[in-house]
């Protein structure tokens, strides 16, 4: 197994929310290629070390602090070391006491020196290295020294990038990683808790796609729901809950009688007749569908089954709906099936114990997703299980899982993979009960938490990626 550049950055974004300051693994990371470089190598080595503005060259940095007690060490920093892009980075920077030289005198120090670091680029590069980055790997490649890259060679999958004859690499090699292209591998462990990777948190956005600045009404997530047809509040829910998370339409297909409650509700929710066979065959033109919240028992859904018919995007599941289950994966084997059950509806549809293991055999068998909702959520595909924990008491009042299935319907629009859409949706839920719950305590509606998401989406900048 590999890591992308964006379970790294998953990974970053949790450890930070979970347990605060990333410098302790910045520290930890620096140590390891100082303890590697003297391993393989010896002391009393003249070392160069190539230091990128970004968290990779602050590994640069505290590797050359340390390295400098026993070798004779020289920094070439890209910004100088005071233009460092993160609060850690520049700490390092700081906390280096050595020699500092600047990009335009990296090929003498290159040719003087016996090792070179290369702690230039992370995993972050998109398309071909710049200057000065192009010419300090240039630099590096034809000096004919040993190289040790810092987690991945630089410019790694670019015309440009570093050879280098060994890569420290911290907890996972990296995707695109071959002894081929970075030497001899050596995975260090750098003290990132467990919890970081099983568990949901703000992480999950690195996944998630914000709108660019060319986009146009529709192409940041349509969402079609079959719902609202008995209890028109649990269709309300729903679509605000998808709106607030960003989907740029959403359409409500229900019952005659109901158009007009739920069209007056909010203009934002478009409200189109289900009874018209000619209108739920738009159904397939959305980017997510969602059946259930508020649909009501033994309700007729074979034309809506076969209006669906062979749907390849993604497909969510809640209260009533979850019973089409196998239906829908039968008639259309290529969506993506997200089921967002509460312990009682998961013993109706399975007949087995809500647990982890019985959730994670009936996500396998039916290829689907899971979020199994609990005082800690299960999210599982089967092949993959994480957890959400939160949540408080209050979240037992009704809607709370018709806005779950809501901000799912939404996410999945935007993030490629129901697994890891599910995950945040889980983490988005819970997060903004918890928000509620320490402004009001046990007295929020469910309508604060609806009016809560846009600051748990918030949380997307920095991490998400950009069309």
């Amino acid at each position: 197994m590999s890591l992308s550049f964006l379970d790294v950055k998953r990974a970053d974004k949790n450890y930070e929310f979970f347990y605060g300051d990333l410098y302790s693994l910045m520290a930890n990371a620096g140590s390891r290629v100082a303890e590697t470089v003297e391993s393989l190598y010896g002391k009393g080595k003249r070392i160069l070390v190539v230091c990128g503005s970004g968290n990779n060259g602050g590994d640069g940095f505290v590797a050359a602090r340390i390295l400098s007690t026993s070798n004779d060490v020289t920094v070439c920093a890209v910004s100088g070391g005071e233009g460092m892009k993160t609060e850690e980075s520049r700490k390092a920077a700081r906390e280096y006491k050595g020699k500092l030289i600047a990009p335009a005198d990296a090929s003498g120090a290159a040719s003087s020196a016996e090792i070179i670091v290369d702690a230039l680029l992370g995993s972050g590069i998109v398309g071909e290295p710049r200057e000065p980055y192009a010419g300090l790997i240039r630099a590096i490649n034809s000096s004919g020294k040993k190289v040790v890259s810092v987690d991945i060679p630089s410019g790694l999958g670019s015309r440009t990038r570093v050879k280098p004859n060994i890569t420290v690499t911290f907890t996972e090699a990296k995707q695109g990683m071959t002894k081929q292209n970075s030497g001899k591998i050596v995975e260090a462990g750098i003290g990132i808790p467990e919890k970081v990777f099983t568990h949901n948190g703000p992480g999950e956005f690195a996944y998630y796609r914000l709108p660019g600045k060319d986009s146009h009404k529709g192409m940041n997530g349509s969402v079609a729901m079959v719902s609202g047809w008995a209890f028109h509040g649990s269709a309300i829910i729903a679509s605000m809950g998808a709106i607030r998370a960003g989907s740029d339409l959403v359409r409500i297909y229900a019952r005659h009688e109901n158009r007009v409650i739920l069209s007056s509700y909010s203009p934002d929710i478009i409200v189109r007749d289900a009874e018209n066979r000619e209108i739920l065959e738009e159904i397939r033109k959305s980017d997510t569908i969602l059946i259930g919240s508020g649909l009501g028992k033994n309700q007729p859904m074979d034309e809506t089954v076969r209006a669906i018919k062979d749907f390849k995007g993604t497909t969510v599941l809640d209260a009533e709906g979850l019973e089409l289950a196998s239906r829908i994966r039968k008639t259309c084997p290529e969506t993506g099936l997200i089921l967002t059950p509460h312990r009682g509806e998961f013993r109706r549809i399975t007949g087995k114990e809500p647990n982890e293991a019985n959730a994670v055999e009936f996500a396998k068998k039916l290829k689907c997703t899971m979020i199994l909702k609990g005082a800690i959520d299960v999210v599982t595909d089967g092949k993959r299980t994480r957890y959400t924990e939160g949540g408080n008491p209050r979240m037992t009042m009704g809607g709370t899982g018709d806005l779950l299935a809501g901000i799912a319907s939404a996410i999945s629009t935007r993030v490629e993979d129901p697994f890891n859409a599910a995950c945040l949706a889980s983490f988005i839920n819970k997060r903004v009960g918890d928000m509620c719950f320490r402004q009001k305590s046990y007295w929020y509606t469910i309508e604060d938490m609806i009016g809560a998401i846009p600051d748990v989406m918030k949380m997307s900048e920095g991490t998400a990626m950009v069309l």
